[in-house]
């Protein structure tokens, strides 16, 4: 499994030990998906507030960036399917818990989509955490640099005649554009009151931090200035885009905390119009 979504998960799991109030999101089951020293400090509440405590001197805004982000999809994913999404497809899957957490998704036919490595790792912890998956949950093994899901989405049940929740999150910047820009245009493809709901890497942080763009396996970025204009050229209409500098005034529980933000990942939702608007 990739160390950004170990890492990822990591933080999500030390949002227990933060009293309700101030709490961003409720995530039981990231911490029970890992191994090794990672689900060893997950599982310990001792081990979890010292990381939490680390973190945020050795790396600054790290989880904070990483909670908030997740706070948001969660909100946007909520929101398309109370707008009448009726099944879910979770492209670059990795350990991703809204199937498992999040109620609204108990009720609808969910996919997760990734490569055939790392979505068997996943099964394998699910196995060890929960026992038998949720049965609206269907795994799809595919690399996306082959092409998007859309055929074999296909085989698997999926109905592209039905309003859908795409979900692309902490994918797209490990993906070349040439896979990208298939991924966007299948999503803008489905049912008119489709939503898409994904992060994207702003350009100038690849432009600022070239050698952390290699370390990190960063392929590609959007300039958020144009981002409206290249989602429209793949049939999507930009709903709304937020990062760093909106987290603080759309999430009251961050008043109290000490957690800096920094801006890495935007977050972005778009929609499927109808060809007549």
């Amino acid at each position: 499994m990739e160390t950004t979504a170990v890492g990822v998960a990591l933080m999500r799991a030390l949002e227990a030990d933060v009293p309700v109030g101030q709490r961003l999101l409720d995530d039981p089951v990231s911490g029970r998906l890992l191994a090794g020293w990672p689900g060893l400090v997950a599982r310990h509440r001792p081990a979890r507030v010292t990381l939490g405590r680390l973190a945020e001197v050795a790396m600054p805004g790290m989880r904070g960036t990483a909670v908030c982000r997740t706070r948001v999809v969660d909100d946007w994913c909520r929101a398309a399917l109370a707008a009448g999404a009726a099944q879910a497809v979770i492209v670059g899957a990795g350990l991703d818990t809204r199937p498992y957490r999040l109620a609204e998704l108990a009720g609808v036919p969910v996919w997760e989509v990734d490569l055939p490595r790392t979505q068997a790792i996943k099964r394998a912890a699910l196995a060890r955490a929960l026992g038998t998956p949720p049965a609206n949950v269907r795994y799809l093994a595919a690399d996306l640099n082959a092409g998007p899901p859309g055929a074999l989405l296909a085989d698997a049940g999926f109905d592209p005649g039905v309003p859908t929740l795409v979900l692309f999150e902490a994918v797209a910047q490990y993906l070349p554009e040439s896979s990208v820009g298939p991924v966007l245009a299948w999503a803008g493809s489905l049912a008119p009151g489709s939503r898409l709901v994904f992060t994207y890497l702003p350009r100038r942080v690849i432009e600022q931090r070239a050698r952390g763009a290699r370390r990190y396996g960063w392929l590609s970025a959007f300039d958020p200035a144009r981002l409206a204009a290249v989602l429209a050229g793949h049939g999507l209409v930009l709903g709304d885009d937020l990062g760093a500098a909106d987290y603080r005034g759309r999430y009251p529980e961050l008043a109290g905390r000490r957690l800096s933000l920094r801006e890495i990942e935007r977050v972005a939702v778009a929609e499927v119009k109808p060809a007549s608007t």
